[in-house]
Order: C-alpha cells, then structure tokens, then sequence
C-alpha cells in the first residue's frame, strides 16, 4: 500500500508539532512539494489539528507560498 505525499506530510507535522521551529521547516518543505489542491486540504486539516500557536507560521509560510509560487507555462 502506498502513501501519499500528502499523508506523509500530516504524519510528520504531528510528529514535529513539539517545536514550532522544525515544525516551521517542516511545513515550508510540504508547501513545496505538495499539489495545489493538496495544499488547500493541508491547509483545511492544520487548522482542526493544531493550536492558535501555529496560527501565525501557517499563515506567514501560506502567504509566502503564494506569492512567491511559480506560474504554470502555458
């Protein structure tokens, strides 16, 4: 049975959640590697899973993703 990247992301965001730093580092890496409507439901399960702590890098990675996103060539 396989495992998506997306799955693998939710298990070790729960497994760094200790640290908000390696939690940051962590997250900013799924945001790249992950596909847009991967991003949207990370997005919609970060916010029911973690804290008001994490709020602020979750929205300070998120902004930052889709600013600085490549656009798709045509």
């Amino acid at each position: 049975m396989t495992t998506s990247y997306l799955q693998y992301s939710k298990f070790i965001l729960l497994k760094v959640s200790f640290d908000v730093v390696l939690f940051e580092k962590e997250f900013r890496k799924c945001l790249r590697l992950l596909l847009i409507h991967e991003i949207r439901e990370l997005k919609r399960w970060c916010r029911a899973t973690f804290p008001k702590r994490f709020r602020g890098i979750m929205g300070r990675c998120f902004r930052y993703f889709w600013r600085n996103r490549t656009a798709p060539s045509a």
